[in-house]
């Protein structure tokens, strides 16, 4: 009787490895055999579910997109003050840089080319961060003169820009922790009233 094989947990444990094999061995020094090799499958099985390396590294940054989208929905549904929610939000995203890195020769491609595939996706983290920087007004605890929106891109630009200096220099920020106590510090002062 043949092997049946969850598709959806097979895709998404091949992402996973991918992602480490990226990270390992870097873009263009990563090919679809490897991946494969690295699941421990044939490459003909690996081309039923990725038929190419672009659809591959296309299919994580999506998948990274998601993830770091769910972070943001997830800190609009969480406990905690508005501005302990955006602290939290703010303190994970350092957290996913390395995830980031494993692509980040593709996306930084992919951003210059294709601008608008990502506008969809910067509107919507606005969108959510806004809204807790709306209820924080509501509340009194953040800056009531500050345009939510705007507030919002600032605060998305600060950990971008750090995700870029991590993805050109990661030596210069060894020390997670202060550059994310740095980086909630930052936000909060931005922040407040």
């Amino acid at each position: 009787m043949p092997k049946r094989v969850d598709a959806t947990a097979q895709r998404r444990q091949i992402l996973l490895t991918a992602r480490d094999v990226f990270a390992r061995r870097g873009l263009e020094g990563t090919g679809l055999t490897h991946v494969a090799e690295a699941m421990g499958m044939g490459r003909s099985s690996l081309y039923h579910y990725f038929p190419d390396k672009r659809t591959l590294v296309r299919s994580l940054i999506r998948e990274q997109m998601a993830e770091e989208e769910a972070l943001f929905a997830a800190a609009l549904a969480g406990d905690g003050s508005p501005l302990q929610r955006i602290a939290s939000l703010v303190g994970s995203q350092v957290e996913i840089f390395d995830a980031w890195r494993a692509t980040a020769g593709l996306t930084l491609d992919l951003w210059s080319r294709h601008a608008a595939r990502f506008r969809p996706f910067f509107r919507r983290l606005r969108e959510h961060l806004g809204s807790l920087i709306c209820e924080g007004q509501r509340a009194g605890e953040i800056d009531s003169a500050l345009d939510a929106e705007l507030a919002a891109a600032s605060i998305i630009a600060t950990i971008d820009g750090l995700l870029l200096q991590y993805l050109v220099e990661p030596a210069a920020f060894r020390d997670r922790a202060a550059l994310r106590d740095s980086l909630v510090t930052g936000v909060r002062k931005q922040l407040s009233p």
